[in-house]
């Protein structure tokens, strides 16, 4: 066709790298690369959490005198995504204003971890629920505020860039936490995953 081969061709983009240097650079920078680390022990937290919940839930609940199944943990996700929605979408702005950014993301960390490690003495539902709050309330605000944070130091030029090396740090560790939950899961040490 004449109308294909007179349209200028467009060379293909090079594939992505890992930019070993990008990432020094930010995490030289002492109050950027402590928020970028964070941002990473967050991701791997919560991935960890989410990708091995339902293992953990299968061995440690009882519902109706049989062991956790796909539909149970499947409700439990669901509560723990509601409650998130609730505190990002109608208490969030109002933390903010009250503790400011910095202390929410200490007392956002304090709860998911809080949550987390009480999942350890965690033997039955009801008491879970109020364990997924408090983690829900955790990641549902760690996630956003940090995010601000990040993106507040660095300049206007950089943020997408400093954004890029977050979210990279965010896939490392949605690659790694699952291979850790598995890991510890599979050999019954739930009190240590939850740790």
């Amino acid at each position: 066709h004449a109308a294909d081969a007179a349209a200028p061709q467009v060379p293909a983009a090079p594939p992505a790298s890992f930019n070993v240097n990008l990432f020094s650079k930010y995490f030289r920078q002492p109050v950027l690369g402590g928020l970028l680390l964070q941002f990473f022990c967050f991701g791997l937290a919560f991935s960890g959490f989410m990708s091995g919940f339902a293992l953990f839930a299968e061995r440690r609940f009882l519902y109706h005198a049989r062991p956790v199944g796909a539909r149970e943990v499947g409700y439990l996700f669901t509560y723990f995504g509601f409650l998130g929605i609730f505190y990002q979408g109608y208490l969030l702005g109002k933390l903010v204003k009250r503790f400011g950014e910095e202390k929410l993301v200490y007392l956002g960390f304090l709860t998911q971890g809080l949550g987390y490690a009480i999942l350890m003495f965690v033997f039955r539902i009801p008491s879970l629920l109020t364990v997924l709050a408090m983690a829900s309330f955790g990641s549902g605000v760690v996630r956003p505020v940090l995010t601000s944070l990040v993106t507040q130091r660095a300049s206007r030029e950089e943020q997408g860039a400093v954004l890029g090396v977050n979210q990279s740090l965010v896939s490392i560790a949605q690659v790694l936490a699952p291979i850790l939950s598995g890991y510890l899961i599979g050999r019954d040490c739930l009190n240590t995953w939850a740790f």
